[in-house]
């Protein structure tokens, strides 16, 4: 995948006009990162290229803006599914990113991709780095100043909450298939439980992290249930209550995948 030609922004949200300044005052934090950040970030760009191969293949989204993204997903805690709604929907994201008002998004897989990059091409400090650059520069951290965050936790944190979100997502998924084929009657005891949880409720991704180690532990648990009810009528006599023991099937290989750490594989 090639490299995209660099189009520094204009003069952004220029169909809003002068409702700008009411939005982002000079103390929003959306409007601190287009300004003290963004350049930062934009100066990586050159360090970025080398994660790309050069005019071959079709152009990639830009990488500037998928290193924002990278760094507001864990400013904010959001997966990858979110973080591409908030892309797409929110003004304060669009505007530390320097997207235009009709910018469409792009496919959260994108940013699964991105960190592979990163990994692959031992760039996984530019985020943490560009943050504390910009830092330095505003005269916020001493020059040498010594931080016990791990560049490397950036891209692990996101990473684990997007596996989360998947894991949740295949559950949810499973069970609206499910809903289709069995008649109320014939669900089980712990349907509106499993229901509640992973169709009509949205997990809160800042939670603490034994709150979250929580969630991987119950979906790990949880997949055993639908995952039975697919495999077929032979299987549903050991259904339990979730948490317990129950059929074969994708139950085990989700409760595998929430209990390990999601560590983006490189391409």
């Amino acid at each position: 995948m090639s490299l995209p030609q660099f189009d520094p922004p204009g003069s952004l949200f220029e169909d809003v006009g002068s409702i700008v300044p009411a939005l982002f005052d000079d103390r929003n934090k959306y409007q601190l990162f287009a300004q003290k950040v963004w350049p930062v970030l934009v100066g990586c760009r050159e360090q970025l290229a080398e994660c790309y191969t050069p005019e071959n293949g079709r152009p990639a989204l830009e990488p500037v803006v998928l290193l924002g993204v990278l760094i507001f997903q864990f400013l904010e805690r959001v997966p990858d599914r979110q973080a591409v709604e908030l892309v797409k929907y929110h003004l304060g994201w669009k505007r530390a990113l320097h997207l235009s008002l009709s910018d469409p998004g792009f496919h959260p897989t994108t940013l699964v991709y991105f960190r592979q990059r990163l990994l692959a091409h031992a760039k996984s400090d530019l985020a943490f780095g560009a943050v504390l650059e910009a830092l330095r520069q505003e005269g916020l951290l001493p020059k040498r100043c010594r931080q016990r965050l791990d560049s490397t936790h950036v891209v692990a944190a996101v990473a684990n909450l997007s596996a989360l979100e998947c894991v949740r997502e295949t559950l949810r998924l499973a069970l609206q298939e499910l809903a289709g084929a069995l008649p109320e009657a014939a669900r089980p005891a712990f349907w509106p439980l499993l229901w509640e949880r992973y169709v009509e409720s949205k997990l809160d991704y800042r939670s603490n992290a034994e709150a979250l180690q929580d969630k991987y532990r119950q979906a790990g648990a949880d997949g055993f249930s639908p995952a039975a009810l697919a495999g077929g009528p032979e299987e549903r006599p050991a259904l339990r209550h979730p948490g317990g023991t129950a059929g074969r099937g994708a139950g085990p290989a989700l409760c595998a995948a929430s209990q390990r750490p999601a560590t983006p594989r490189a391409e």
